[in-house]
């Protein structure tokens, strides 16, 4: 439960910024040098643009939310929640829209889209020359089998001779059933694998659209679905677990919600309606 207040900034995070799991406070530490409002926030936190720089960075390549060097967030957060929420959100909205922001993001994306696996099938030729191989390799341990004091191997080996070199004679036939099969082996693995490439180009496609502003309104309609229906009067019980003593929720379904519906809760109502209504105001704006 320690600083499960300033935890709520990762709800404000997945509303107000365009690359997932990028501590808000930490992202915009980047421009906040010469703007007064902001720098204030700064210094009640605790927070050094090196510590900043260094949690974009892990926040980055690691996908969570890194806060280290905030010593004095849960002060902050218990003094003027609200106020802290809206100037913020207010800063998010302008930095979001900046050449810098989007210069960012682009950046990102381009480091995290996946690389598609370059796959050659190959041809009809190139497949009778391995087969061909194969076959002139199995022939010669064949015929070894001649001269075998094995009398199985040795009487069996005529006979195997004499397939082999059907095979082999058979090879450039154009109805080649063996080769078929193996053209019909190559052009399924083949569009197997332009579905995976297109598959994962689209996903990350969803997930990071090359506009930024169309996931931060993504973002936006996560944070008002998840906040929608927090109940701030729920019970809470105390529970112990490996020696340590924790506080649950009464309600089961409730411990079932999202991290996100938890520290909704935790934080409270008025600075969760604070971020729900910035969500709401900011969501007009891209109809």
């Amino acid at each position: 439960m320690k600083n499960s207040s300033f935890k709520l900034f990762s709800i404000v995070l997945k509303s107000f910024l365009g690359i997932t799991a990028i501590s808000l406070l930490c992202f915009f530490a980047v421009a906040v040098k010469t703007k007064k409002m902001t720098d204030d926030v700064w210094q009640q936190l605790g927070l050094t643009l090196p510590d900043a720089e260094l949690n974009i960075k892990n926040s980055i390549l690691q996908g969570g939310l890194y806060y280290y060097g905030a010593k004095n967030a849960k002060n902050i957060i218990a003094g003027n929640r609200v106020a802290v929420v809206n100037e913020l959100v207010a800063y998010a909205k302008k930095y979001s829209s900046s050449p810098e922001f989007k210069t960012s993001y682009k950046k990102y994306r381009d480091q995290t889209k996946p690389k598609p696996y370059e796959y050659v099938p190959a041809t009809a030729e190139s497949i009778k020359t391995r087969e061909r191989q194969r076959l002139e390799m199995n022939l010669k341990t064949a015929e070894e089998g001649l001269n075998s004091t094995n009398p199985k191997i040795k009487n069996g080996a005529p006979l195997r001779i004499e397939n082999i070199k059907k095979e082999l004679a058979a090879l450039d036939d154009p109805n080649n059933k063996t080769i078929k099969r193996l053209l019909d082996d190559e052009k399924r693995s083949y569009e197997s694998i332009v579905k995976q490439n297109d598959d994962a180009l689209k996903n990350f496609e969803q997930k990071y659209p090359e506009d930024p502003q169309l996931l931060i309104k993504r973002r936006l309609e996560e944070i008002l679905n998840i906040t929608a229906d927090v109940d701030y009067a729920a019970e809470l019980k105390e529970t112990e677990w490996k020696g340590k003593k924790w506080r649950v929720f009464v309600n089961p379904d409730y411990e079932r919600k999202s991290k996100e519906w938890k520290l909704a809760f935790r934080a409270g109502k008025p600075v969760t309606d604070a971020v729900r209504t910035a969500a709401e105001k900011w969501l007009k704006e891209f109809r």
